[in-house]
């Protein structure tokens, strides 16, 4: 199931980009791998560390301080030619 969400999510961002093109409007999809938040479950995530980063190359999850400069770039003016992408902030995750 989440593969087929991950996959409808990218087609979603593609169409969106390619209909609201021709007003300007870019679209871009953000691939997130797991970022540690204040909402982030504390407990589970101390008792799964170890295993949790053996599936990104990095060696460690995210922070919102590795997604936020995306984000950004993307809200720009610096990204106004960028539209129907999908760009991974993920540590690597999408490698394995």
């Amino acid at each position: 199931m989440a593969a087929a969400t991950c996959a409808g999510t990218m087609a979603l961002g593609k169409s969106l980009a390619k209909e609201l093109g021709r007003n300007n409007i870019t679209v871009n999809t953000v691939s997130l791998g797991l970022v540690q938040t204040s909402h982030s479950d504390a407990e589970f995530l101390a008792k799964n560390m170890d295993k949790i980063v053996r599936n990104y190359p990095l060696r460690r999850i995210g922070k919102p301080d590795d997604v936020a400069p995306m984000i950004a770039f993307l809200a720009s003016d610096a990204a106004a030619w960028v539209t129907g992408q999908t760009i991974s902030v993920n540590g690597g995750f999408a490698m394995m």
